[in-house]
């Protein structure tokens, strides 16, 4: 009789099997609406988008460090510019460059959420906040029935994979202060300005037909 793997064996292999499997990642790059560029890392698994990450010239990150943080579970590939790879990511470069020019304020790709029960349900509340809308860390509290939770809401989006698709640059502390944001408040200012200049364009063309 074949003895059964140990659980040593069993853990080996199974880290093999996760180690070769493939996904990969890209980036793309615009202008927002205050005329300076603006870097988003997107990286995709198993056809869903899996992280993302924003770099300007104030807020640098670098190729090598987004490939650092998504880890070594997992055997990623770079892409090139145009993501031939993966239609995932050439549906998310596509979508990106349209937010970037202002053609563009809701996104339609499959997410890979990985969190708490708590904080998906933080995660569900921050994508239904519209483009150019902003909420406060009260205010989803109150939406997922824990209205004294709003630093827990705060620590929630920290842990946000997926900035801008999941947007918690729309939320701000009480008072309309900025708050928080992972990479830098700059790029949450940044976002928000251009989330206002195009809302502002789009009144205007309005108010002209």
């Amino acid at each position: 009789m074949k003895p059964k793997d140990s659980t040593l064996e069993a853990a080996v292999r199974l880290q093999f099997v996760t180690l070769v499997d493939v996904a990969h990642w890209t980036w793309t790059e615009g202008l927002l609406a205050d005329g300076l560029p603006m870097r988003l890392y997107l990286a995709e698994r198993d056809g869903k988008l899996w992280s993302a990450g924003f770099s300007d010239g104030v807020h640098p990150r670098t190729e090598d460090e987004f490939e650092w943080r998504l880890g070594k579970e997992t055997r990623w590939r770079r892409c090139g510019s145009e993501a031939t790879d993966s239609e995932t990511l050439q549906n998310a470069v596509k979508q990106v460059n349209e937010y970037f020019a202002g053609r563009r304020q809701a996104f339609d790709l499959p997410l890979a959420l990985r969190g708490t029960t708590f904080q998906l349900r933080v995660w569900e509340e921050l994508t239904a906040i519209p483009f150019g809308g902003k909420k406060t860390y009260g205010d989803i509290a109150e939406a997922v029935g824990l209205p004294t939770a709003f630093r827990a809401v705060g620590n929630a989006n920290g842990r946000n994979n997926l900035p801008l698709f999941v947007p918690c640059h729309r939320v701000l502390a009480a008072g309309g202060k900025l708050g928080g944001y992972t990479g830098g408040l700059g790029l949450k200012s940044r976002l928000l300005a251009h989330e206002a200049a195009v809302s502002a364009a789009g009144a205007r063309a309005m108010s002209f037909t």
